[in-house]
């Protein structure tokens, strides 16, 4: 598939997966004889895995550094697992502050 087969597929704009690629969000993708960015059905899932982390507020940081675990293979599944507990923490704790604060409004709203 080509970029913008795949931007339409995943719902993103071109401009967002060349930037993803650029800044290492996802891994690079391959070009074939014309330069052109060919997306193999791995590459459309990391696309879809790095919308999935943007929509939950994932920051790009973390998200660049699981790429380059990842691009090292078997031998970094400690430190991405790692990686991910941290980030799972984290969204936990996002989770509660955010349900605290729902119920802080409803409170108010019930008065």
């Amino acid at each position: 598939m080509n970029i913008q087969q795949v931007a339409k597929k995943v719902s993103l704009s071109t401009d967002t997966i060349r930037r993803w690629e650029r800044l290492g969000m996802i891994p690079p993708i391959t070009r074939n004889s014309d330069g052109l960015r060919t997306f193999t059905d791995e590459d459309i899932r990391w696309v879809e895995h790095a919308k999935l982390l943007n929509m939950m507020n994932v920051s790009s940081d973390f998200q660049i550094e699981y790429v380059k675990l990842a691009m090292l293979g078997n031998k970094a599944i400690p430190a991405r697992l790692s990686l991910l507990q941290e980030q799972l923490d984290q969204l936990k704790e996002d989770h509660q502050r955010l349900t605290d604060q729902i119920n802080e409004m409803e409170k108010t709203v019930e008065k």
